[in-house]
């Protein structure tokens, strides 16, 4: 079972997936407009995690990313 961990809040509350969207061109959330529970939970979110499963080449930001790739036993 995968268990997502983690995302990065930008200084103006917008939710990016991880750090290396320097530019917050992957906004999935704002905290201005709703909680970090709404955001994590949002179809926008859970589609996005969907993509990096399904082909994480896609994402721009992923392409060159092993964070995640591995199993550990």
């Amino acid at each position: 079972m995968l268990a997502w961990s983690s995302c990065v809040i930008t200084w103006d509350g917008k939710i990016v997936p991880c750090c290396f969207d320097k530019d917050a061109k992957h906004q999935l959330g704002d905290l201005q407009t709703s909680t970090l529970k709404q955001i994590w939970q949002n179809p926008q979110y859970i589609g996005f995690r969907t993509q990096l499963l399904n082909n994480r080449s896609a994402i721009d930001i992923c392409q060159n990313c092993t964070e995640g790739t591995k199993v550990f036993d």
